[in-house]
């Protein structure tokens, strides 16, 4: 459905044409009145107009200077011109390239219907475009290797994804990975030798690899690559069908010939990027597991691998077959998967912030060999992500904590486990109240200040727009929240204010009707009488009269 704005001076036209003509017939749903250049303007910064029907002389600014702010506002919005006979060849030359549709004053209401239905079918037919299948494939193949970092980064980090999802996902951004496949991972890390170098040339030479990799491994393999958050190349790797078949040949031990395949093919990506970059990688080589339920747990062995050879241990290669992985080490996991900790505070989401408090508190708990290193991992990552809030919030810890501050900076409180997730929902609530009364007390700052504002220039023409430049805030929020604070809405609260101003004016002044009307920012007495009748039941002359006895 679309939303037509109908622009004249002449009130008589606009009101006519807006309350005669069935719009609804041509999927015209909501009609919108202006009787000048600038209220349309107003319009269309707060409405979404489809359709424009303008005359052309209008005082101040013309229909056709309209038409050009509003191709400026929005190109894909249809004009109409609708004027005498004496402007019309004179449109026509003039908007010839832009204009679709002229219309002839007095127009029949079928011509003027015909012509907006010729809009709405042209609408119609452009949308259409834009959300077409061959659009649509078009931008995902541009964004193929977004898509394809983003999936790769979600299936590391341990995101739960359904497996109908994943199934999709992976046939769309054309991935040959099927769940239970055996897979590997390659984990790449760049060393000092590219440091010197500015982010586009890393970027370069980071491509540069991930097409390395493909040349030395295709023939065996079928790839997934990516870059995760710690700046590692993170290679997800497995068997062609037709090399997974020759390994099940009789007489061969499939899942060590596997083993070695994947190991020969990463140490020779290794030296081909010595070779051909003549620059230093280190590289990590995972055993083999199954896709896609093993992926978060062989990626952060990878990753705790390579952290443990750093410093001078630069341009290594290490295969985890060979590396002694003592039993007791686990890494969190609920942690640090998605949603993350920060992120859900980020977002407001109280309920699942506590959530995320039980579920890493119930991972603690089942840890076969929990320790209290553990404990302290939790706790530095949940403060501090609480410190970010809190700042963001703009208090500190102490003021949000206040009693509990000192037990905070002691630590003494968190030597258990249900004593840390204890302290964290506590704090979680005193957070979130913190942060839903700041947002109740910065929505009454702004409604006083509207309120305010209307007060103080009640002799002017008060609007929307006005409104929202003083409280820097779009006129469609601004609108809402006034409404959904107050019940009312702006342009009501408005007219009320200037009535009541109207009726001491008339109640304590010898004022005529005429400079009331001016006082309270209306240039037409007509109008104004109208509205002041309207909202007490009276002319302002009997209103006058009657408090006058």
């Amino acid at each position: 459905m679309y939303t037509l704005l109908i622009v004249d001076d002449e009130r008589l036209v606009v009101d006519t044409l807006a309350k005669t003509i069935p719009w609804s017939t041509i999927q015209i749903e909501y009609v919108l009145k202006a009787y000048s250049a600038a209220q349309a303007l107003q319009l269309m910064n707060t409405h979404n107009v489809d359709i424009v029907i303008t005359d052309i002389r209008m005082p101040k600014v013309t229909g056709l200077e309209l038409i050009e702010k509003i191709r400026e506002l929005n190109k894909r919005t249809k004009c109409i011109i609708y004027t005498g006979y004496s402007d019309f060849e004179y449109a026509r030359q003039a908007m010839s390239s832009q204009v679709v549709e002229y219309l002839l004053k007095p127009a029949r209401d079928e011509d003027i219907l015909a012509a907006a239905m010729r809009m709405t079918q042209r609408l119609d037919e452009e949308w259409e475009q834009v959300v077409s299948l061959q659009n649509a494939s078009a931008a995902l193949k541009q964004n193929l290797p977004l898509l394809r970092t983003a999936l790769v980064n979600d299936l590391i980090r341990g995101r739960k994804i359904a497996a109908k999802e994943l199934a999709h996902k992976l046939d769309l951004l054309q991935f040959p990975f099927h769940n239970e496949d055996q897979f590997a991972i390659i984990l790449i890390r760049l060393e000092e030798s590219f440091t010197n170098y500015d982010l586009e040339s890393v970027a370069l030479f980071e491509f540069a690899i991930a097409n390395i990799a493909e040349e030395t491994m295709n023939e065996h393999f079928k790839l997934l690559h990516a870059k995760d958050a710690y700046d590692y190349l993170v290679i997800i790797a497995k068997l062609s069908d037709q090399k997974a078949a020759q390994l099940q040949s009789p007489g061969t031990d499939s899942a060590e010939a596997a083993q070695r395949l994947i190991e020969q093919s990463a140490m020779r990506l290794h030296e081909n990027v010595k070779n051909f970059l003549k620059r230093s990688i280190s590289v990590v080589v995972s055993k083999w597991d199954h896709f896609p339920m093993k992926v978060p747990a062989m990626y952060q062995e990878c990753v705790t691998a390579m952290r443990r050879n750093v410093g001078q241990n630069t341009g290594i290669y290490m295969t985890l077959s060979h590396e002694h992985q003592p039993d007791h080490i686990h890494s969190m996991q609920a942690l640090y998967e998605p949603p993350t900790f920060q992120h859900l505070l980020d977002v407001g989401n109280r309920e699942a912030t506590i959530q995320k408090i039980h579920s890493i508190a119930q991972e603690l708990r089942d840890l076969p060999n929990f320790t209290q290193d553990h404990l302290m991992e939790v706790y530095f990552h949940i403060s501090s992500a609480f410190a970010y809030a809190a700042h963001k919030n703009g208090k500190t810890m102490g003021q949000l904590l206040q009693s509990d501050y000192d037990a905070f900076l002691s630590r003494r409180s968190f030597a258990s486990i249900k004593q840390l997730e204890t302290w964290a929902l506590e704090f979680i609530e005193k957070l979130f109240d913190d942060m839903e009364y700041g947002i109740v007390d910065n929505k009454t700052n702004v409604i006083q200040k509207v309120k305010q504002y209307i007060h103080d220039h009640l002799s002017e023409d008060v609007t929307l727009q006005a409104l929202a430049d003083q409280i820097y805030l779009h006129p469609v929020y601004l609108s809402t929240i006034f409404k959904s604070e107050t019940g009312e809405n702006i342009r009501d609260y408005i007219i009320n204010q200037k009535m009541e101003k109207a009726a001491w004016l008339l109640r304590h002044t010898n004022d005529k009707i005429y400079q009331i009307c001016s006082q309270i920012g209306y240039q037409n007495p007509p109008y104004f009488i109208k509205l002041f009748k309207k909202h007490f039941g009276q002319t302002p002359q009997d209103y006058r009269s009657s408090r006058s006895n």
